[in-house]
């Protein structure tokens, strides 16, 4: 027992000994830790996960693997998602969010940058400078830290600055706190089956009001078999080029542009869309954020109000091998559209600045921007010339039955951007009368009549029901007493 306990002893003295050692092999030379954090907050399916996944770690293309490659460093990725910009907004405006890295939308950048959430990249450029220096890194594909697009799309990158020009935090403007990411537009993906070209051509934005055409009739199989976005940001602007395309603008507001119809909110604006929502109700299946693909694949509706890159990821996966054909098809109605952009921002809680502006320039390099739009369906916002140049993206393209020609000019992927697609702004305090007019549409114009006599029914049963039970119980309790006096009476005369 006692050699035991001498053992024990030594072993104890030989750990403690070591364990200064073994933790320096987990120390650089400053004494810091060698596996460094970086956590990221992104929309649901929105990255090629092979790219950020530590199980991916030892492959090229991996952002994991890249780090450790220029910093000699291990990095360990927290990423978590979200589904609406409104969901991630109210925890980054909180403070609720302690991450290095967002992709907010166009407005919600503009809206974050406000509200001084954001920092700005060039700043942080500076700013790590030396050490980029000392590491021979040089950023060469982001845009926003001043040595032009980068990598980005130029006509992009022009639209982005244009919208936003006036939009500054001291004298930083807007793309100083942004790097574009992915971009889109909205429209319908649709049955080809139940919804024909015809239709869509006459129709536009009606078809999810499911209305009557001139030629094409109303479409009875796509009745209360249409899904609408649950955001009120997106629906607003369907509304709004329904009115615009069917003349039920308010007097007044028939010559405005594109951007200016679908940002704009007085009161005449959002009292005709909250008509034109409250009248939509009757003829869609109801409201989505991510499971409308899925039922347009089962055939559960056969119209979807949907963003463009969820469109091409459900139509690829709509092939059918046998018959080599699609069962769904994208359409983007002439009168106009939204055009959106998201793009990687770094918030005031970050932690990692260095980690956080090489996963930016990371995500920038036309394999990764590639591996991205495939994976997800939406267009990228590296430049496409840049892409098809490049033979590694080519090769890539090919190895999973791509035409690299058909692929860069297909229009759902990368649609023209003129005027008839405008983008969205931060609506800032008529958001809350936005919210009130969607709020009111959903739940449609109070209670229904049929659901009034069904209430009414209802309560009356119930009452009657009540009345008879007492009126028994009345009754029952008539005849104890009765039954009481008359045994009382008999006892009476019996005496």
């Amino acid at each position: 027992m006692k050699k035991s306990v001498k053992l024990i002893f030594v072993i104890a003295i030989i750990a403690c000994l070591l364990l200064p050692l073994l933790s320096a092999c987990n120390k650089s030379e400053d004494g810091t830790s060698v596996t460094d954090e970086l956590v990221i907050y992104n929309w649901e399916d929105y990255i090629d996960t092979t790219l950020v996944d530590d199980k991916y770690k030892n492959e090229e293309n991996n952002f994991i693997n890249y780090y450790k490659k220029i910093t000699g460093r291990d990095l360990h990725i927290t990423y978590t998602t979200y589904d609406t910009n409104e969901t991630m907004m109210t925890k980054v405006l909180k403070g609720d969010a302690n991450v290095d890295l967002i992709c907010p939308s166009d407005y919600a950048i503009e809206k974050l940058m406000k509200a001084g959430c954001l920092l700005s990249q060039k700043d942080i450029y500076n700013e790590l400078k030396p050490k980029l220096e000392e590491l021979g890194i040089d950023f060469a594909g982001m845009s926003s830290i001043g040595n032009g697009a980068g990598n980005i799309d130029d006509e992009v990158l022009a639209v982005i600055t244009e919208t936003f020009s006036e939009v500054k935090v001291g004298d930083k403007g807007y793309t100083e706190f942004m790097t574009p990411y992915m971009w889109g537009t909205l429209g319908i993906l649709y049955n080809v089956n139940v919804v024909s070209e015809e239709e869509l051509e006459e129709k536009g934005w009606g078809i999810l009001w499911n209305v009557e055409g001139k030629t094409t009739g109303k479409n009875e199989k796509l009745e209360n078999k249409i899904l609408m976005k649950d955001s009120v940001r997106d629906t607003y602007a369907a509304a709004v080029l329904y009115m615009k395309e069917y003349e039920l603008l308010p007097e007044g507001y028939e010559d405005y542009s594109i951007s200016q119809l679908i940002n704009c909110t007085d009161d005449e604006m959002l009292k005709a869309a909250e008509k034109v929502l409250t009248e939509q109700r009757d003829h869609i299946s109801g409201y989505e954020v991510d499971f409308g693909k899925d039922d347009m694949l089962n055939e559960i509706v056969y119209a979807d109000f949907a963003w463009s890159g969820d469109a091409l990821w459900a139509i690829e996966e709509s092939y059918d091998e046998e018959t080599e054909e699609y069962l769904l098809g994208y359409y983007v109605p002439e009168i106009g559209s939204n055009i959106w952009y998201d793009g990687w921002c770094i918030p005031t809680s970050v932690n990692n600045r260095l980690a956080a502006m090489m996963f930016i320039d990371f995500m920038c390099d036309p394999m990764s921007a590639a591996r991205n739009s495939m994976e997800i369906g939406y267009t990228s916002a590296a430049d496409k010339e840049l892409l098809q140049n490049d033979d590694e993206v080519c090769e890539f393209l090919e190895e999973n039955d791509y035409d690299v020609d058909e692929y860069f000019e297909d229009e759902g992927r990368y649609p023209e951007i003129n005027d008839s697609l405008g983008v969205m702004r931060d609506f800032g305090a008529r958001s809350e009368a936005l919210v009130g007019m969607w709020q009111r549409a959903k739940s449609g114009n109070g209670v229904s009549p049929v659901l009034w006599w069904c209430l009414l029914g209802i309560v009356g049963g119930v009452g009657l029901a009540l009345c008879v039970y007492f009126v028994v119980q009345a009754l029952r309790y008539r005849s104890r007493n009765l039954g009481k006096i008359a045994d009382k009476s008999n006892d009476s005369t019996n005496e």
